[in-house]
């Protein structure tokens, strides 16, 4: 039911026994797997770990078996003997699937290896996470890594940050998508900026939501789930003053805002939980973000064909206010494809060429004038833009 990873040991599995007996020397199996090891300690916990000769059933403990990957140990898997293995696994096992997605890039490119180190400690004693090597065209080199939830999420950042020392720039959280290209092939994309241009049926994960509140906030409840696309299931007084309501909810919309709003609304007194469903088709485009005619693959994004409109437009005009003021004009336009359906701009730096010229020909004046315009149009050229982590933040806050 866990494990952990020592340097000396290895993988140390925490078991419960259900039937037989494990002793030192036993091979044993692990059933999702069919790896097979061979047991070098078993013990109990007093609370500190003491060798016994042996775990019996009913008993719960430690078994060391020289066991280097902790993947090898998947929580909730039944372990066996070889010579005289069990029929069928204990039941309850399932094996966990990550439901949120995103990038982690170093905002030093040379922490690359740093980075890619800290994620395998952290995925020696953290089963449920996972990652892969990722790169994005605007960021660089980085890891696209699987997360059980929003909060699983932070707690990965938060400790990569606070215990590896390392400065990290995330990208917006995703949910996984199924999708049907035209030649019938199923794809599930993690990552907005791989989804084919044309495709035949786009598939998002769906989840019931359950929210205890009590009665005198239901109103602004029901107005909140029913903006994000939700479908009332259920309602349910809990007692006098308690409601109990349960909605059919897209993931991808509970993942931004859904949880402070709820808790706004409420004044802190709802609380929610939720449980997946399976996928359902929707009517889903991707949102591309160009910087100067460049798409940010880092910020695209799926989102509903109704709201892309409106949400396209919000992320422009936050980015505005967001990327720092360049020598040159800056555009940030939104498209679906190849229309765009927002444009803003933040103005350039200009230097006063003629600060410098008292009086004299105009033809001088308008000489510098058009070098500095022309400088300026090279620059556009082949300048880049640093964007600061709070751009990728500002796709967090539209709502």
């Amino acid at each position: 039911f866990d494990s952990w990873f020592d340097n000396y040991q290895g993988v140390i599995v925490l078991v419960r026994g259900f039937d037989g007996t494990v002793r030192a020397g036993k091979k044993i199996k692990m059933m999702s797997t069919g790896n097979e090891f061979e047991v070098a300690q078993v013990g109990i916990f007093t609370p500190k770990m003491q060798p016994s000769e042996e775990l019996s059933s009913g008993e719960v403990g430690y078994i060391i078996a020289g066991i280097k990957n902790v993947t090898d140990t998947k929580i909730g898997d039944t372990i066996t003997d070889v010579n005289t293995p069990a029929q069928e696994p204990c039941l309850g096992y399932k094996d966990i699937k990550p439901m949120v997605f995103c990038g982690l890039y170093p905002t030093i490119p040379h922490e690359y290896d740093s980075l890619r180190d800290a994620l395998n400690k952290l995925r020696l004693n953290d089963s449920s996470f996972n990652y892969e090597p990722e790169t994005s065209l605007a960021l660089g080199f980085g890891f696209r890594c699987g997360f059980l939830g929003l909060l699983h999420m932070e707690i990965i950042k938060e400790r990569l940050e606070r215990e590896f020392d390392l400065s990290l720039l995330s990208t917006a959280p995703t949910v996984v998508y199924k999708v049907t290209k035209s030649d019938a092939e199923v794809i599930h994309i993690e990552n907005p900026a791989l989804l084919p241009d044309k495709y035949e049926i786009i598939e998002e994960p769906f989840v019931l939501v359950t929210i205890f509140v009590p009665k005198v906030y239901i109103g602004p409840i029901f107005d909140l789930c029913q903006e994000k696309r939700g479908t009332q299931k259920n309602f349910t007084f809990i007692g006098k003053d308690k409601i109990k309501v349960e909605y059919e909810l897209p993931l991808n919309e509970i993942l931004w805002d859904f949880y402070d709003r709820l808790k706004s609304i409420s004044k802190g007194y709802a609380s929610m939980d939720y449980a997946f469903l399976g996928f359902r088709e929707s009517d889903l485009v991707k949102l591309n973000i160009m910087i100067n005619g460049e798409i940010i693959d880092a910020l695209s994004l799926i989102v509903h064909k109704e709201k892309s409109y409106y949400k396209g437009r919000e992320l422009s005009e936050k980015l505005r206010g967001i990327i720092p003021r360049q020598m040159y004009e800056v555009v940030i336009q939104a498209a679906i494809g190849s229309k765009i359906i927002a444009r803003e701009s933040v103005r350039a730096l200009r230097k006063d060429v003629l600060a410098k010229c008292y009086g004299g020909d105009i033809t001088r004046k308008r000489k510098l004038l058009e070098k500095q315009k022309e400088g300026k149009k090279r620059m556009k050229q082949i300048g880049r833009i640093e964007l600061p982590q709070e751009a990728f933040l500002a796709v967090l806050k539209v709502k």
